[in-house]
């Protein structure tokens, strides 16, 4: 019998910045279109999902698309990376950056609406940044993988979550300084980051993930 949901990961993938903390280009000239895609691995089997991919614009890409994943019992990683497709083939791609978050920290953290810094396969060189709002829903809150309330399926931005707005699109310039810091993890064939710092737990008060 396959394992049951112990609960859904609401996560809006709002746009990609291709900067580094010092606001330096990261992005090479043959990245001109990409996606995201997030998995949440060490369950049963890795749950993933992907956004549509949009062009890159003015070294940046928008997408604020909402993904809603199941969260299986062993599930310990979420994995976000930002991807280039390589053919007409979505299943075709190479990973241009990612970052990987604990997802006990995640948890524990209640909502987040954060900047995530991103490196480079092969060595873990700057690779820009991705903004992404998340939420944990128990699973009484989704049926059959579904939000409950439309209302729920509104942009991150607009959604009631305890964090401070993020900038706007046209200030994602800088976003480094003000970044969730969350741990290291490696990934096989991408170098996967977690990065650590102070967040807002579902009670508004502000608590600190650590390295584990």
């Amino acid at each position: 019998m396959a394992d049951r949901p112990v609960g859904y990961l609401v996560i809006n993938v709002l746009e990609s910045a291709g900067h580094d903390n010092e606001d330096k280009p990261v992005w090479g000239d043959e990245f001109t279109q990409g996606h995201a895609r997030v998995e949440i691995r060490g369950g049963s089997k890795t749950i993933k999902k992907i956004t549509s991919t949009q062009a890159v614009a003015d070294n940046g890409i928008t997408w604020e698309e909402q993904l809603t994943l199941e969260v299986l019992p062993g599930a310990s990683e979420l994995r976000i990376m930002l991807c280039r497709p390589k053919g007409a083939e979505r299943s075709s791609t190479s990973i241009v950056a990612a970052c990987g978050i604990y997802m006990k920290d995640l948890l524990d953290a209640g909502p987040v609406d954060k900047y995530f810094e991103l490196f480079k396969p092969g060595g873990g060189k700057a690779g820009g940044f991705i903004r992404v709002a998340i939420s944990f829903l128990e699973p009484d809150q989704v049926r059959n993988g579904t939000l409950e309330s439309e209302e729920e399926q509104q942009p991150a931005r607009h959604a009631h979550s305890p964090v401070e707005e993020q900038p706007k699109q046209e200030d994602r310039r800088g976003v480094g300084r003000a970044l969730v810091k969350l741990g290291l993890l490696a990934a096989g064939a991408a170098a996967v980051v977690v990065v650590a710092g102070k967040v807002r737990n579902k009670e508004g008060a502000v608590v600190t993930l650590r390295k584990k």
